[in-house]
């Protein structure tokens, strides 16, 4: 047998209207108890039931009112959702969103999509001395935990009217731009997901924004892999959804991007380069701004001190990207932040 906490709130307003029905068709208030506990499996006090009927008490009172039908920023919420956020419900009665990333802007732009929702929420930064800084967002709503809790198909059809914010809310959280700069250069974009419902669909908008991506294994259950001196056995297979067709990663860039500045600049440099360079020009280039770190590229610490040698052409190849980035390779470091 259920309870009132149990129940989402659009189950919530047609109870309440079926207890004042009943009421109204001169049912007793014990009577009313065993009809909704029969058709509803949900548990009321007598108590209850006669406050509800005579308007003692108002059961909406303590939830938040937001907006969910479909627009932009639940699109977005949804998308990160997919990725890196989370959901919990504390015994405190508070129900959580969360999401925990490296980089501040991602943060921010989770924070105000929840806001615009009508979800007050909480950012700052948490220090860890066993990993990277991260920035936490936080908000607490049941109303959004509940369609979170939703089933995949229902999350899908809230989010496609709005396709661009949830692929930016999904790459945002696991997605990352990739380069190769050594006999070639080439700039591929990727999304790392365990789940290949919700990769399929990211597939799908995709290609109804004419970008085309393909979808292959990047390592079964059981896969063994290293972060920061420790190994870590995957419990699931992981995939990757390629965007590999260098037109299809500019028309990504272009309609769809990167919030974060380091995974946003790097995409647009390798783009920039690979469009006005011959390849051996683009890598040197490229090698000038950006050092090899195990399997992928990060912004150079000295990039506003080049070399001597590389002043004069760092002037005329036009501005800088900030500094910043992180370590890419093909593991799941692929997919933080």
């Amino acid at each position: 047998m259920r309870k009132i906490k149990d129940l989402d709130v659009n189950e919530l307003h047609k109870v309440v209207e079926r207890v004042k029905f009943l009421r109204s068709m001169g049912c007793s208030y014990g009577k009313i108890v065993d009809i909704i506990a029969d058709e509803y499996r949900l548990r009321l006090s007598k108590a209850t039931v006669i406050r509800w009927c005579k308007g003692t008490h108002d059961p909406f009172n303590r939830i938040k009112r937001i907006v969910t039908e479909p627009s932009p920023e639940l699109s977005y919420v949804i998308g990160v959702y997919l990725g890196d956020g989370s959901i919990h419900r504390k015994s405190n009665g508070k129900y959580l969103i969360k999401l925990k990333v490296i980089d501040e802007e991602f943060a921010k732009a989770f924070a105000e999509s929840l806001q615009r929702l009508g979800v007050k929420t909480t950012v700052g930064l948490e220090s860890d001395s066993t990993r990277v800084d991260r920035f936490y967002v936080e908000g607490s709503n049941k109303t959004l935990f509940q369609l979170l809790s939703s089933s995949k198909e229902t999350l899908f059809s809230l989010s496609e009217r709005y396709p661009v914010q949830f692929l930016r809310g999904f790459f945002d959280s696991e997605g990352f731009p990739t380069v190769n700069a050594g006999k070639t250069f080439d700039v591929k974009v990727g999304v790392v997901n365990s789940d290949v419902q919700v990769l399929k669909f990211a597939k799908k908008l995709l290609k109804e924004l004419g970008i085309r991506s393909r979808m292959v294994k990047l390592y079964s259950k059981g896969h063994e892999f290293t972060i920061r001196g420790e190994v870590y056995t995957s419990n699931v297979d992981m995939f990757v959804l390629w965007i590999s067709r260098f037109g299809d990663v500019v028309s990504f860039y272009e309609n769809v991007g990167f919030t974060a500045t380091r995974k946003s600049e790097k995409l647009r440099r390798a783009i920039e380069l690979k469009e006005s360079y011959p390849p051996a020009e683009a890598i040197r280039r490229w090698l000038i701004e950006y050092e090899k770190r195990g399997r992928g590229y990060v912004k150079r610490a000295n990039l506003f001190k080049p070399p001597i040698n590389s002043q004069r052409e760092g002037a005329a190849g036009g501005s800088w990207p900030s500094p910043g980035g992180v370590w890419y390779g093909k593991d799941t470091r692929e997919k933080e932040g």
